[in-house]
């Protein structure tokens, strides 16, 4: 997890000689890191107020905290030029649309657009005018090739919010590189 100033979150507490100063949730001994860990290997919130006696209330304070903390560590949006239209596939992240600065986007679900097959949806894209598409798929480019897209570039995969900055960045990039007629893929790996 990224290194955030956990004195600043009202729900936490570090003192010395208990759990070694790890930031622990107040009045306890349970390590605040053990929340995104088994949150990260799958747990829901549910289970992890059941396994480690925490409440709702404590969950969700530590993990806005860090949303917010992780928030304020992004870089600023990236300028892009020149201007295109981007056609965000659906599972496509959402936050990464104020990142793309100086774009237009568009969700596909918001075209209605979010039923369609991967080269009817290339062809719906072209129509409209769309200079890019940004999806998720991983089989996209076959039916970008076969289309003739202009751009797709791929693998805007959902990230940890630890890495949220490293994949913006290279999103951006990749976006802002954007020559027609090619399928670009960003590699971000799985956790």
């Amino acid at each position: 997890m990224a290194n955030l100033d956990w004195s600043e979150c009202p729900t936490v507490e570090s003192i010395p000689g208990k759990r070694s100063g790890a930031w622990v949730f107040k009045g306890t001994r349970m390590p605040v890191s053990t929340v995104f860990e088994n949150l990260e290997s799958g747990a829901s919130i549910e289970e992890i107020m059941e396994w480690f006696d925490v409440t709702r209330d404590q969950v969700t304070t530590v993990l806005e905290f860090a949303a917010r903390s992780l928030d304020a560590q992004v870089p600023p949006a990236i300028r892009c030029s020149p201007s295109m239209r981007i056609l965000f596939d659906h599972g496509t992240p959402a936050p990464l649309i104020p990142f793309l600065e100086g774009h237009t986007v568009t969700k596909a679900k918001d075209a209605g657009w979010d039923t369609l097959v991967n080269g009817e949806l290339l062809k719906a894209a072209e129509m409209a005018g769309f200079d890019l598409l940004l999806t998720t798929d991983k089989n996209m480019g076959g039916a970008a090739e076969s289309a003739r897209s202009k751009h797709c570039d791929r693998g805007a995969r959902e990230f940890a919010m630890a890495d949220r900055a490293t994949y913006v960045r290279r999103i951006a990039a990749s976006v802002n590189a954007a020559t027609p007629g090619i399928c670009v893929e960003v590699d971000i790996p799985f956790r």
